[in-house]
């Protein structure tokens, strides 16, 4: 905007700010002022402001220059007030610019960090997703999903517009990066903050890629066909038409192989198009299928703590899926000076099928085996429907936005359920029993929401710096929820083989919950500062009837908490940011149904109608720093989470009618739930980016209560990881090094303590009784009696209450990878990646793999579009796929079985045009 401010008489201060149409800022710009009596020059700041002093007279011109860009003039009196200096790129002075010096390869501002593009190594052929690995602080996996300071990046523009599916992992690896100027990391407030200026809510993160001048249009794609082994076998295509605000595109393609587990297949489709009906309004519209088919076979070993002792599990299980599904998606949008609106409708159809068995083995405090078959169909149809609008008032100070939605989805399952349990004798562990049970489930569940929403900004009196803007805010929302749920249990007679309706194991509820919130804030916000600060009031309402049980659950709660956003540009190369707000979580109806869920019959689940909604309070804050001179670079964020209430399991063991005993997991409110950690990123260049070394990591401290036989417990977690990469490229080669390390470490401890009662000493061995049980200190559990050789400096006396801690074993791991990609004359190119990761404290037996994967490609025609390659996954066949993740008081630890050493051979044809000139991008 361009504002007048006088400071004294016949002089004043005249103030502005140039951006390009997607609203970046435009440095270095010339500025030219004539009014009647003086001539005036200076050029835009790093920020694209510029300011005059002392102007003269009683109106003036502005005449605004840049290259790439048009000419801007514009007439102005000095009681006028007009919005920002927009300059139009132009396509014709591509061929003058010229890049002298060397090129800050970043810049970082208030919600941005962008990139120059020119500041980096772009080679011939290197595609997005090529630079955006070599930008400080962004990590691009193999499957092209983009973080950023440990924030997974979703949406993608460019320059500054929706672009086809807005996804960036759908594009980062079709764009050439030849024809990007900038990349910029942005906290996005959304479309609605963005027009009103308000900015309140948590962002998220968005990637907009600027285009270079005249690249804001062509056609890109590609075809192919492959086969390998693992009866592998593709082809398929894609088709982008793209020129501004007007995108098509097109895509079909078809996938089968052998996974390891059995057939994988894959079918995919889509079209989407959207334009520009005027200035003011667009319109988008798309559709998408797929069916997919997948065998699967996996293993799990699971390490469960309990005051009776430790409960062992090791699970195999194989099956397959079949899955259908359809998505249709609308979108309107209308913005004016004054107004803005935007509208959406989605639907979407969903079926699918499932066919599995396992074998499920129980050792330690429980000895039995389970064998389960399970059959199931399931449809899913669902809409959602919503308007976001804004309109800025007469005073031109003061806007008024507001939401709506509705919603409503169902889901239908039919499931057939075939356990086999074996039971052993406490003692002996012979078998003693063995209990077939067969079930048919029918469900039903159906959702529908209703939100609502408004938010009036009133504008007070302008502050000092006259582009800066202060105001009070008073905001409302309101969700309305209900939910219907019936399932009905049929059991099967083993001697009639007819099904049979079981009352006890059937349901029939519905719910309702409402959820309100009132805030009131004052925000200020300038080009160098932002902030906001108020308050928040959040009643909740749950309303649940059991029309089998004839009961009614009602829970009514209020919470309160304050907010705070602050956003401080300190200088041209130092941002701080500074985040806290309040937010409820409602119980589900099954954590609140007090109705019992037997799917699994060693596990039976019970709701707890007394629970309350949890709170949780959110703090976050950055500091980001770059060298504008050398290029180092310096991103760091602080992330701590503290939730009141919060919903967690209480999973208790109960005797069964064969004097075993079975899980029966129930829900508990707690507090002294935490989580605090921090997490950076260091990057230094040298030679203009040819070569780079960074380093990253985190540290994480966690303290997470659940509950066990009624005993409170802690889970304290500590969570390391760091990383080292050296990059190097070249005009022919690009190398990159990579250590990573992390450490995961988690020790439960028994907060109440249970009465443990010493029976004896011999030679050092302790018996140990509690509850008709024989338990040592590492929580196992024997049925008559157990020596225990002591580890730990414990004091005994008879009858006395000794606190049991349990520890859970660290988990570590260590990767080096290095990778390069070159080219072998001028057509052949080889592409080499290798890992080596060495693991410890997994319970599921694991090598320490050494992958290696390598690539050969020819290139034929004169641009190079057409390419033949073959590849080679997992050389040496040492692929595991092992993780591990922490659920309640239990470890633990998955495997997938799949075939990982897969040679392919591939013939595929690129298409890439961008204003009117031909690329070359690399085939993914």
């Amino acid at each position: 905007m361009c504002n007048p401010s006088g400071y004294a008489q016949n002089n004043h201060r005249i103030k502005g700010y140039v951006a390009d149409s997607a609203k970046i800022a435009v440095k270095d710009a010339n500025v030219i002022l004539i009014s009647d009596k003086d001539t005036l020059h200076t050029t835009t700041d790093q920020d694209g402001y510029f300011s005059f002093k002392k102007v003269k007279g009683g109106s003036f011109s502005l005449k605004v220059s840049s290259i790439g860009y048009h000419d801007f003039t514009g007439n102005y009196s000095l009681n006028q007030e007009i919005k920002h200096i927009q300059l139009k790129r132009d396509a014709r002075m591509l061929k003058e610019v010229v890049i002298k010096g060397k090129p800050n390869p970043m810049r970082i501002m208030q919600d941005t960090i962008e990139y120059n593009a020119a500041a980096f190594q772009v080679l011939e052929g290197d595609n997005m997703a090529d630079l955006l690995k070599q930008l400080p602080g962004l990590e691009v996996d193999d499957e092209y999903n983009v973080t950023t300071m440990g924030k997974r990046m979703y949406k993608l523009r460019v320059n500054g517009k929706d672009f086809f599916t807005s996804n960036v992992k759908d594009f980062i690896a079709r764009l050439p990066a030849e024809i990007v100027a900038k990349i910029q990391v942005i906290d996005d407030y959304g479309d609605q903050a963005n027009f009103t200026g308000i900015k309140i809510a948590e962002p998220i993160k968005l990637l907009n890629i600027v285009t270079k001048p005249g690249m804001n249009k062509g056609r890109f794609g590609n075809g192919g066909v492959n086969g390998g082994t693992n009866n592998q076998f593709g082809i398929g295509g894609n088709l982008n038409l793209w020129k501004d605000t007007r995108q098509s595109s097109g895509e079909l393609s078809y996938n089968t192989s052998n996974n390891g587990a059995g057939t994988a297949q894959a079918m995919a489709g889509g079209i989407s198009h959207a334009d520009e009906i005027n200035k003011n309004m667009r319109y988008g519209i798309n559709y998408n299928l797929g069916r997919n088919r997948n065998a699967f076979a996996n293993e799990q070993a699971i390490e469960t703590l309990n005051p009776l002792g430790t409960f062992y599990q090791k699970n195999l299980s194989t099956g397959e899926t079949w899955n259908n599904n359809h998505h249709f998606n609308t979108n309107f949008s209308y913005k004016s000076k004054k107004t803005f609106f935007d509208g959406n409708v989605m639907v979407s159809y969903n079926n699918s099928e499932n066919m599995s068995s396992s074998v499920n083995n129980q050792w330690g405090v429980i000895k039995q085996d389970l064998e389960n078959v399970n059959r199931s169909t399931n449809t899913s149809p669902s809409i959602n429907a919503g308007i976001n609008f804004s309109r800025i008032l007469k005073n031109k100070k003061s806007s008024l936005s507001g939401n709506f939605g509705i919603s409503s989805s169902s889901n239908h399952s039919d499931q057939y359920i075939s356990t086999n349990t074996r039971y052993y004798d406490k003692v002996t562990e012979l078998l003693v029993k063995d209990s077939l049970l067969n079930r048919n489930l029918f469900t039903d569940n159906n959702n529908q929401s209703f939100n609502f929403g408004f938010n009036y900004s009133l504008g007070l009196k302008k502050p000092k710096d006259t582009l800066a803007r202060q105001s009070l805010n008073l905001s409302y929302n309101l969700s309305v929820g209900r939910n219907t749920s019936t399932v009905q249990t049929y059991v099967i007679d083993q001697l009639s083989k007819l099904p049979a309706f079981v009352d006890s194991l059937s349901t029939d509820y519905t719910s309702v919950s409402v959820n309100q919130t009132i805030s009131l804030g004052y925000g200020y916000s300038s080009n160098k500062m932002r902030y906001n600060f108020g308050v928040s009031a959040s009643p909740t309402m749950l309303s649940s009837d059991d029309l089998h049980l004839g009961q009614k659950i009602r829970s009514n709660t209020l919470n309160y908490s304050p907010r705070i956003n602050l956003s401080k540009t300190i200088s041209k190369s130092k941002t701080i940011t500074l985040n806290y707000n309040g937010s409820n979580r409602n119980p589900n109806i099954n954590q609140l149904q007090p109705v019992r869920n037997t799917e699994n019959l060693q596990n039976i689940v019970i709701g707890n109608p007394n629970l309350r909604p949890s709170f949780s309070h959110n703090v976050n804050a950055t500091y980001n720093y770059v060298a504008a001179k050398t290029g180092i670079s310096l991103q760091t964020g602080l992330n701590f989470n503290l939730t009141q209430h919060e919903i967690v399991t209480n999973v208790v063991l109960i005797p069964d009618t064969l004097n075993s005993l079975k899980q029966e997991t129930r829900f508990e409110n707690t507090n002294g739930n935490y989580r605090l950690g921090s997490n950076y990123a260091l990057s230094i260049p040298f030679k203009k980016n040819k070569y780079s070394i960074s380093w990253s990591g985190g540290v994480e401290t966690s303290n997470r209560a659940v509950f066990i036989n009624n005993n409170k417990r802690f889970s304290k977690g500590i969570n390391i990881s760091q990383q080292l990469n050296t990059m190097f490229t070249s005009k022919k080669v690009s190398a990159g090094a990579r250590v990573s390390y992390r450490f995961s470490s988690n020790n439960n401890v028994l907060n109440e303590n249970p009465i443990v009662n010493v029976l004896g000493q011999v030679n050092g061995a302790v018996f140990y009784h509690t509850h008709n049980y024989l338990a040592d200190l590492n929580g196992s559990l024997r049925f008559k009696y157990l020596t225990f050789n002591t580890r730990m400096n414990y004091s005994f006396s008879t009858n006395r209450g000794d606190r049991v801690s349990d520890n859970f074993k660290n988990v570590q791991r260590l990767a080096l990878s290095l990778s390069a990609m070159g080219r072998i004359k001028k057509t052949y190119y080889i592409d080499i990646k290798t890992s080596k990761t060495i693991n410890t404290g997994y319970a599921l037996t694991n090598t320490n793999p050494f992958i290696v994967h390598a690539s050969l490609s020819k290139r034929f025609l004169k641009d190079q579009s057409l390419s033949f390659s073959i590849s080679a996954n997992d050389l040496l066949n040492q692929g595991n796929n092992l993780e591990r993740f922490i659920s309640g008081s239990s470890i633990v630890d998955t495997r997938t079985n799949q075939a990982t050493r897969v040679f392919t051979a591939r013939l595929s044809y690129n298409i890439s045009n961008f204003g009117g000139k031909g690329f070359r991008v690399d085939p993914d």
